[in-house]
């Protein structure tokens, strides 16, 4: 009987050890520090690395964790970031931030009108990635995993871990227009596009004819409430291009290095 529970006391540590290792692993494949520039309120700039964590992309949507180049070259060597190297700032005081690899983030307010909760309809700030830019700016809103509302593909997800959970956290996202900059984004969703692009009449006559593969995506059925996925939005980033005056080819994606 003792060697019975000894074994299963060994087999339940081994396990622990295991998802601990796991979670570990799958951290280092998700986040990692990025040197960047930050715009804070009042104008001033700094350059700093960045915590960037795509499995829980909610945390640099509110607040950013940063270190400086001698605690980011200790971190590269594998040693432990001690907390008092780490310098938080909260959204209400950044204006955006640009990382190296050229990716934008905003401060915005937004309010989710497509919730069912009365809070989410109560304007929050958010630090967002701009994917286009001019007349009409696009952004794309990673879902939290942690701490509130969380869909549950999301959490099914989060749950089973794993790279498959890196590419949905990263291929599903929910996607904000802002036309009239004295107002807030809106969600792609509920947009009317003759009112979106009708001052232009060759870009809304081309996506009435179906030149734009924008009106097959803009009608596909999203897979859970507002979603958007990379064919949406590569779809829309083509055709707001297009309307900006700015085409092109492609958009910064995610890379991971592995």
């Amino acid at each position: 009987m003792k060697l019975k529970n000894y074994l299963l006391t060994l087999l339940l540590s081994i396990t622990i050890l295991s998802n601990g290792f796991a979670s570990d692993v799958e951290t280092k494949r998700c986040a990692n520090y990025e040197k960047g520039t930050i715009t804070l309120k009042n104008g001033k700039t700094l350059e700093a690395y960045i915590y960037v964590d795509y499995c829980n992309p909610h945390l640099f949507q509110q607040s950013l964790r940063t270190i400086n180049e001698k605690s980011y070259k200790k971190y590269k060597k594998g040693k432990k970031i001690k907390k008092k190297a780490i310098e938080k700032y909260k959204t209400k005081h950044i204006r955006g931030f640009v990382l190296e690899s050229g990716r934008e983030f905003r401060q915005i307010k937004y309010a989710n009108m497509l919730s069912s909760k009365n809070s989410d309809m109560l304007p929050k700030r958010y630090l967002l990635e701009v994917v286009a830019d001019g007349d009409i700016t696009i952004y794309r809103k990673y879902y939290r995993t942690q701490n509130g509302f969380i869909y549950k593909p999301v959490m099914d997800s989060r749950l089973a871990g794993g790279p498959e959970h890196i590419d949905f956290m990263t291929s599903n996202f929910e996607i904000l227009y802002q036309k009239d900059k004295s107002k807030n984004p809106r969600n792609i969703r509920n947009a009317n596009l003759k009112n979106l692009f009708g001052d232009n009449t060759e870009i809304l006559q081309k996506f009435q004819d179906g030149d734009y593969e924008f009106r097959v995506q803009f009608q596909r059925q999203a897979s859970f409430s507002a979603n958007c996925d990379l064919p949406f939005l590569e779809a829309l980033v083509e055709m707001v291009s297009d309307y900006n005056g700015e085409r092109k080819d492609s958009f910064a994606n995610t890379i991971f290095e592995q």
